[in-house]
């Protein structure tokens, strides 16, 4: 072993395992390792012994643990990216595979700015009476990864609208987390959100009044975590477009 791999192999062995995991993305991003397992935390090394070694010679002395230099500063506002419109007039998300369509890749990350499509967002509520059993699912379709599905539960207190806005609000906060763990300025990205509730949609957008205290709270809410964003727009689409993305 190299001394120049050996020292990094040392290095590596000294993060955190939430350091090591981010140090496998950044490094599968830039194309360094071909490993698609995680990092586990018992094997500290396997990263580094995975870097082809040509790889290693231009490598600075350096602390592995230190972050790229300072942030560039704030990129100028990008307008949004269009959605696809279907022939039936309703509106449709477009995930990473359509973005790739003609052998054109989806640009990723850098350092620490988010991909430059918009992060897209469709979700959807309910609840088995009303109130009653609440529930929801959102999926997530982030530009260079595959299209993320997630299903909640919100007790059995919930209404339907509750449920529509709790779902809403777990997706921002899985975005939210994911930019954390890639260490992404959340002011850098773009939300493209999509959902069938007119009262959630129109109440965020301030198009109509919220009057019920239960979902006033969760209307500031949305809007506090929207807040942190670059930009965002919220679309709303028909049922069916819900349906055929999340299955209910």
């Amino acid at each position: 072993m190299s001394r120049t791999l050996e020292k990094i192999v040392n290095q590596i062995g000294r993060l955190a395992p939430r350091q090591r995991r981010v140090l496998f993305r950044q490094l599968k991003a830039m194309g360094l390792i071909e490993a698609e397992d995680l990092l586990s935390d018992r094997d500290p090394l396997r990263i580094a012994l995975s870097v082809p070694r040509k790889n290693l010679a231009p490598t600075r002395n350096r602390d592995v643990r230190d972050r790229p230099g300072p942030s560039p500063p704030k990129p100028a506002v990008r307008p949004r990216a269009a959605a696809p419109t279907p022939s039936d007039g309703g509106s449709a998300v477009a995930g990473p595979e359509d973005r790739q369509r003609g052998g054109q890749p989806v640009p990723t990350s850098s350092q620490d700015q988010a991909p430059e499509y918009p992060i897209s967002i469709v979700f959807d509520g309910g609840s088995r009476g009303n109130p009653g059993e609440g529930y929801g699912s959102f999926a997530l379709d982030w530009p260079g990864y595959p299209r993320e599905v997630v299903q909640r539960t919100f007790g059995d207190q919930a209404t339907n609208n509750e449920a529509e806005y709790d779902t809403l609000i777990a997706a921002l906060e899985a975005v939210l987390d994911r930019m954390e763990e890639l260490q992404i300025r959340s002011e850098s990205a773009t939300l493209s959100i999509w959902g069938d509730s007119l009262l959630v949609c129109n109440q965020v957008r301030g198009e109509w009044a919220c009057k019920e205290s239960r979902l006033q709270v969760r209307l500031e809410k949305v809007r506090d975590l929207l807040s942190v964003f670059g930009q965002w727009e919220l679309n709303h689409h028909p049922r069916e477009k819900s349906v055929e993305i999340l299955g209910h």
